[in-house]
């Protein structure tokens, strides 16, 4: 339920909805608002990268686990419902909503360290992979639910629920409020029927400290772990790329294609058609053909992705093809949504990322738990979280630097291109054995 609970953050906030809406309407410039936005998950990257692995470390001492997601979880909602005060113009409200976008993909972050580190808990090894694709796949269904619900009743309706004022954009600014009550809800099974770790008695004081202890202990004893920091190290790069291709990926698709919320949302319920499935089939190849091979397909598949996905305008196809010749034929075969080609080949990648990006994370939740030593499994779940935000900052930045430098997003996502060559080539040094 936890994966059901916090995936319509990334579905509805990070790619789908409240991206667009920062970007092109709160700050209202192509350039600058990527930049914003990137830096947001830039700041977010860089806290979860430092504080994760020594959270990590402090919950192994304590043992359960759920007090430190209920704490976090608490965070996550009470930021998003900031989210509402987005209003263009507003006193201050830049710096307010950058804030509050910042804490809660921290925030939900932190949480996910802690509900991954109970998978070895509450399942045998051999089922760790199909538990993990099971958990993935039901989150990206839903995401999906909530996208279609969205925008049904909020973006499409005449009408908008709740007297809410479409002029003012209220029906969109609900959007924080609403993921903020979706995940509340949903959050609620995780914490009464999913099993936790016995509590251990020491002080918060003193599992800090011992915390801090171990976790530096770890560190100088990182060689005798090469195939997990080799893996981590892999992941570092992979994961980022994925994740800047759904935190940049609606913008583009607004500045490139010049789609508003109604073609961003129906791209969101095809991604996630793909996604969910693809997590749970991902899940099923762990258990018979390995993790490691099951996320090295997936990165392969986001490589070709990213490359398709930054050649495609409305008017070229893989970047020098022309495609203005045969763009009058599409509207009449996409019910008058897509006018180009180009629109719907992005459509097309957009479904290939989606059916690869579940068994990615699901994959690589499950290596990470074959592999890491079950002594010290959820500080090693912290330096898997810290591998998955340690250069978060880094391709967030670079992307808003090249968009603002040239002045083009597309220029900068390419740089998604050589984070998913950079992993591809490190995870082919990782053995999946237990170190």
């Amino acid at each position: 339920m936890f994966d059901w609970a916090n995936q319509p953050f990334y579905t509805l906030i990070t790619t789908f909805v409240f991206s667009y809406y920062f970007s092109q309407v709160f700050i209202a410039d192509d350039v600058r608002g990527p930049e914003l936005w990137g830096y947001t998950q830039t700041i977010a990257g860089l806290s979860v990268a430092l504080l994760s692995p020594i959270l990590g470390s402090i919950a192994d001492l304590r043992g359960n686990r759920k007090p430190w997601i209920m704490f976090f979880s608490i965070a996550f909602v009470i930021s998003m419902c900031f989210l509402w005060y987005a209003l263009p113009g507003a006193p201050n409200g830049v710096w307010l909503i950058m804030i509050a976008m910042t804490t809660a993909t921290a925030a939900i972050a932190f949480a996910e360290v802690f509900n991954n580190a109970m998978l070895p808990s509450i399942e045998t090894e051999d089922k760790v992979g199909y538990l993990s694709g099971l958990g993935y796949g039901l989150g990206y269904f839903g995401g999906l639910v909530a996208l279609i619900l969205f925008l049904i009743f909020f973006v499409n309706a005449e009408v908008p629920p709740f007297g809410l004022d479409s002029e003012t954009f209220e029906n969109i600014r609900i959007v924080g409020p609403v993921a903020a009550f979706w995940y509340a809800l949903f959050i609620v099974p995780f914490f009464l029927f999913t099993p936790d770790v016995k509590s251990i008695q020491i002080s918060v004081v003193n599992s800090i400290r011992q915390g801090l202890q171990n976790f530096f202990d770890t560190l100088r004893k990182v060689r005798d772990f090469k195939n997990v920091i080799t893996f981590l190290f892999a992941r570092m790069f992979y994961q980022d790329a994925l994740n800047a291709m759904f935190i940049f990926g609606g913008i583009y698709a607004a500045q490139v294609l010049d789609w508003g919320f109604q073609e961003l949302l129906i791209l969101g319920i095809i991604v996630n058609i793909f996604a969910a499935p693809g997590a749970i089939l991902g899940g099923w190849f762990n258990d018979r053909i390995g993790a490691k091979r099951v996320v090295m397909i997936s990165v392969v598949g986001l490589m070709v992705t990213s490359v398709m996905a930054v050649s495609i305008t409305r008017d070229t196809l893989f970047f020098v093809i022309p495609i203005d010749a045969y763009s009058y034929t599409v509207n009449e075969y996409t019910f008058g949504l897509y006018e180009s080609i180009g629109e719907v080949f992005y459509v097309l990648v957009v479904i290939f990322l989606g059916t690869f990006s579940g068994p990615a994370q699901a994959a690589s939740r499950a290596l990470m738990s074959n592999i890491a030593p079950r002594k010290y499994i959820t500080e090693f779940f912290g330096l898997f979280a810290f591998a998955g935000k340690a250069t978060s900052w880094l391709a967030p930045a670079i992307i808003a630097f090249l968009t603002a430098y040239y002045e083009s997003l597309r220029i900068g996502m390419g740089a998604i291109i050589v984070f998913t060559i950079i992993g591809l080539i490190a995870l082919m040094y990782v053995k999946e054995k237990r170190t």
